[in-house]
């Protein structure tokens, strides 16, 4: 859909309805730099629930649609229909909603994952593809805090060396927790306990695409095969609830991946650690602003988001060192980049994920399903 000069980037939206907290986390996301217009959306399944809660939000009556089909024929139909879709339902769906935004010629913010399963994220990379009117993006959303995107180009700059090394820990407590019981689990999970639902994994889909995308965003490697044991800890529910990796990376280097939603008192604990033969890295999500560096010579040092000593960081920033940023500010990043490629053609580097970086988590996710279950090494493929 064409951009109309003057307007803001028109954006519709499916999912993310009265009761979703990513549904906020993304419209108000999207507002931070004054690029986007919510102008239409199917918020629920149930069409009642979904038009009042677009009117609620202030879109007109007409433009809250009772499912994505009807949207996208319609938005398409308007001379002034949306420029961008943001998919922020469960995984299963993100393939048939994006490809029929994709027929349109619409382009496409989804969460992640990039698909519920690796059959429907090659047959969703093959529509993206194949369409060279659209841009896709994914919100891996840890990949656009500044100092995740500092430690990026650090390690191009060969600031550590060659890495040797990659470990990932990102730790949850919610399958076990105190408000939880087999009685009610599937009334306050819902999607992420049914494998219809949730897709391949519910530990690797929720949690796992973000540690592997992490760890190949920021190093710079590709993985070539995998070992991994993927187990239910929790006696409460009936899911996959923990998982660890381990990992062979294509230039030779190892890693390592724990990623749990059973871990007690491990309220989103995020941490990724990468070695090199000149140093290490090493970021903690609780503490996003500062970036630890720390030399094989010399002292250990601490950059700081937004200061003189991490110069990158400020080109993703919005206020100045020393006042935090976080998670909101992250996803931000991904909608302002966005809205830049589209508004620009020029050839400049951008940072935020894309359908290349989806498939590859798919792909990570089915080789450690594959792996589990035979207790063998498996390639990533």
């Amino acid at each position: 859909m064409r951009l109309i000069k003057g307007k803001k980037i028109q954006l519709g939206v499916v999912g993310g309805g009265p009761k979703s907290w990513i549904g906020h986390v993304h419209r108000i996301s999207s507002r931070f730099d004054n690029q986007y217009e919510i102008v239409a959306g199917v918020f629920s399944r149930n069409s009642k629930l979904s038009k009042s809660f677009g009117q609620s939000l202030g879109i007109l009556k007409e433009r809250c649609y009772s499912n994505f089909r009807e949207m996208a024929e319609r938005e398409a139909a308007r001379e002034d229909g949306i420029n961008v879709v943001a998919i922020m339902t469960p995984p299963s769906s993100h393939q048939i909603i994006a490809e029929k935004f994709i027929e349109k010629n619409i382009n496409i913010i989804s969460d992640k994952p990039f698909a519920g399963n690796l059959d429907q994220a090659k047959k969703l990379y093959k529509k993206i593809k194949s369409n060279k009117k659209i841009k896709y993006a994914l919100t891996h959303n840890y990949s656009a805090y500044p100092m995740v995107r500092e430690a990026k180009v650090l390690i191009e700059k060969g600031k550590i060396g060659k890495i040797e090394y990659v470990n990932v820990e990102y730790i949850q407590d919610w399958s076990g927790g105190t408000k939880i019981n087999v009685r009610n689990a599937k009334k306050k999970l819902k999607w992420k306990i049914d494998n219809k639902i949730v897709g391949a994994s519910a530990v690797l889909n929720e949690i796992g695409t973000h540690a592997y995308h992490l760890a190949t965003y920021i190093s710079g490697l590709k993985g070539e095969k995998i070992f991994a044991d993927i187990k239910q800890i929790s006696k409460k529910i009936k899911m996959d609830d923990n998982a660890q990796v381990m990992i062979n990376f294509t230039n030779g280097a190892k890693g390592m991946f724990w990623t749990s939603v059973m871990a007690k008192g491990g309220v989103y604990g995020l941490r990724i650690r990468v070695f090199g033969s000149k140093g290490s890295l090493e970021w903690v999500q609780n503490d996003p602003n500062y970036l630890k560096l720390n030399p094989d010579k010399g002292a250990v040092r601490y950059l700081e988001r937004g200061f003189h000593n991490a110069e990158l960081s400020k080109k993703f920033s919005r206020i100045k060192f020393g006042h935090p940023e976080g998670y909101l500010d992250a996803f931000a990043n991904i909608y302002r980049e966005f809205a830049d490629s589209l508004k620009n053609k020029s050839k400049k580097r951008y940072f935020y994920p894309n359908e290349d970086e989806g498939l590859e988590t798919a792909k990570f996710i089915n080789a450690c399903k594959v792996s589990s279950k035979n207790k063998r090494w498996v390639k990533i493929k």
